[in-house]
């Protein structure tokens, strides 16, 4: 433990002494510092967006405020900005190495405020930014670092108390343990889905109003890849800004450890237990839920089911199903109950997505990790129904190809999505990967997303073989995810791939379709 004088004295100097080692000229450093800042607002995707760049400039820049910054979140977010720089197109090994180095310091401060007891939600921003430089396909990349950090992650939002944030709010919505995270029925029950759907489609959308490029213009500018993500109020002050802020973290961090979550599935590999992870833990207001206004005030179908309110009600369903799926204290027969309800709860979220005209959920794989669409539900239906398959009640879901928890209709359905959105950028990909600040080449943390996607595509054709479009995807992809690999080398990541490469050779010769060529980074 350090005592309050050392700690107060490296808050005060920590910024000296990074000015002093950042390269070149000192009297440039501070400069090299911003431009490096906003490098990572101007290229990163949503997954950084729980910070409010104008509040963040404004108290890094105020010498009276920055004493009071987490030197862990600058450092992580250099970290971060200059490994997405790094590309064997950008600045190369030397810019990894000098990633990297960032990243140990960063990690030394992290471990320093954890050790003196300076624990502040800018600590938990700093543990995702880590956590978002570690997925990504870098040199000493290694899974152990992964699951450290996503644990440190998970354990700094629960002792923070930021997952139950809103405790005391109107509007909040609770769920039992272990039960579904439906939300409650905002019509009456006498009417049919028909009528609910046509009352809700009749309300209409005003996602577009709230988004961050209608909130705050200039994003287009200093975050272009946020735009689509949830604005910020001009109405709120700075402690409702920190306060949302924490929200969004906290909801970000969900995002991306669902992804985690789903590479662990999709590769057979035991998965973490999270807090964050389950459902009934949260009492979080959902994301751009605060910018309807005053619960006595708001629409409240309308701020509980915007796009980004629906995104997350599917990352909390897939993470619940696994919750409940890997709990041996849960019984068989209420894992088949829980199993029907959670498919019922998918087809009402689909619904839902359905009546949205704001289309800010254009099919682009460098927007969002899991693409918002009928079909991504899927997913969570095959975990549901997986943990329910000796239950007759869930065959009326399921398809008549012999395998219980299979649905090939919405399988086909997923993949069709899939197709769309590989049609939407392969074709481009000869002139995307010539061009030097492409958007690819500032994606690392894609690669496995990319790992992710071929997994999932091999264990649908391993579940029905005459579904050959999921062969045509997995070879359609191979070219972007060899190039990010190239981009970024990486012993661990090519290991990985190497093993779903040959997957994928083996299939095709058994499917009777000429194997992908070895990688072309070989």
């Amino acid at each position: 433990m350090l005592n309050q004088p050392s700690v107060e004295f490296t808050r005060q100097l920590w910024w000296e002494s990074l000015t002093r080692r950042y390269g070149g000229p000192r009297a440039l450093a501070p400069r090299r510092i911003m431009e490096d800042l906003s490098h990572l607002f101007r290229v990163s995707n949503y997954f950084v967006a729980f910070i409010n760049v104008p509040l963040f400039f404004s108290t890094f820049y105020d010498l009276n405020q920055r004493d009071h910054v987490q030197p862990s979140l600058v450092l992580a977010m250099l970290a971060l900005s200059t490994m997405l720089q790094s590309s064997d197109r950008g600045l190369g090994q030397t810019g990894r190495l000098k990633a990297l180095e960032l990243r140990d310091l960063a990690q030394s401060h992290f471990d320093m405020s954890l050790n003196s007891g300076w624990i502040t939600p800018g600590l938990a921003q700093a543990a995702l930014l880590m956590v978002l430089f570690e997925i990504s396909c870098h040199p000493t990349h290694s899974e152990s670092r992964v699951r450290s950090t996503l644990s440190l992650l998970d354990s700094l939002i629960l002792a923070l108390g930021l997952i139950d944030l809103d405790k005391e709010e109107y509007s909040m919505t609770t769920f039992s343990p272990s039960s579904v995270p439906s939300r409650p029925a905002l019509f009456s029950d006498h009417l049919g889905q028909a009528a609910i759907d046509q009352a809700a489609t009749k309300r209409g959308c005003s996602c577009t109003h709230f988004q961050l490029s209608s909130t705050s213009p200039s994003s287009q500018k200093t975050s272009p890849f946020w735009v689509a993500s949830p604005g910020w109020s001009e109405k709120w002050n700075v402690v409702e800004t920190r306060r949302e802020e924490q929200r969004r973290l906290v909801w970000s961090a969900l995002t991306v450890i669902s992804g985690h979550l789903s590479y662990n599935n999709s590769v057979r590999r035991a998965s973490q237990k999270f807090d964050i992870a389950k459902p009934w833990n949260f009492k979080v207001l959902l994301p751009a839920e605060k910018l309807y206004g005053p619960p006595q005030m708001q629409d409240d179908f309308a701020a509980k089911h915007s796009i980004w309110a629906l995104h997350t009600r599917c990352h909390m369903l897939y993470t619940s199903c696994l919750s409940v799926h890997h709990d041996e204290s849960i019984s068989e027969y209420d894992k088949g109950q829980f199993a029907v309800q959670a498919w019922l709860e998918s087809e009402r979220i689909e619904r839902m997505l359905n009546t949205h005209t704001c289309d800010l959920e254009r099919p682009t794989p460098f927007r969002t990790l899991y693409h918002l669409s009928t079909a991504d539900t899927y997913h969570i239906r095959t975990c549901a129904s997986r943990s329910a398959f000796r239950w007759v009640l869930l065959m009326h879901y399921c398809s008549s190809s012999g395998d219980p928890h299979f649905n090939r209709d919405k399988a086909m359905l997923w993949l069709n999505h899939q197709k769309d959105i590989v049609q939407h950028f392969i074709p481009a990909l000869p002139r995307v990967t010539g061009l030097k600040d492409n958007v690819l080449a500032t994606r690392p943390y894609f690669t496995f997303w990319f790992h992710d996607q071929l997994a999932q595509y091999l264990d649908i054709w391993r579940q029905d073989p005459t579904l050959r479009i999921a062969l045509d995807l997995c070879v359609q992809l191979l070219p972007p995810v060899e190039y990010l690999m190239t981009l970024f080398p990486s012993n661990y990541p090519r290991q990985r791939y190497k093993v779903l490469h040959q997957r994928l050779v083996d299939a095709c010769i058994l499917a009777g379709i000429p194997p992908p060529s070895p990688p072309s980074y070989i």
